[in-house]
């Protein structure tokens, strides 16, 4: 049993989903909440989104792509990665929302399979990319 657990946690995909999974929580329960309070869902993503792409860095660095080196130009495209997310990320919020009339909650859940994909590629291929740039 705990070797097959090792063998699971030895996978780079796994691992990025289960940090996908604390930073779902963690960013849509922050979103929800600010909804919830009262928040215009654009200040409340900008909000959630701020404090789930520090959640994001810390758990992908160091548990998904195990990068311990510190390094100011592996931040830079980490928050590039997250910057060009949010912007589709709004794009898609405002026609879900305004122009669709989907509610913030579902429109804000179907926002995650969007930024998800973009997070993966863009942190494997980009970000976390060993030797790259």
């Amino acid at each position: 049993m705990i070797k097959g657990l090792k063998a699971l946690f030895d996978d780079q995909r796994i691992r990025f989903l289960i940090v996908g999974g604390i930073n779902t929580i963690v960013g849509y329960g922050v979103f929800a909440f600010f909804i919830w309070v009262g928040l215009h869902y654009f200040f409340a993503n900008v909000l959630s989104t701020t404090i789930a792409v520090a959640n994001s860095y810390i758990l992908n660095k160091y548990f998904t792509f195990k990068q311990p080196k510190k390094s100011a130009a592996e931040a830079v495209r980490f928050v590039s990665v997250y910057i060009i997310s949010f912007i589709l990320g709004n794009v898609i919020l405002y026609i879900l929302v305004d122009r669709l009339s989907v509610t913030p909650y579902l429109a804000g859940l179907c926002n995650l399979v969007f930024t998800t994909l973009i997070s993966w590629f863009g942190h494997k291929y980009f970000s976390f990319k060993i030797g790259k740039i």
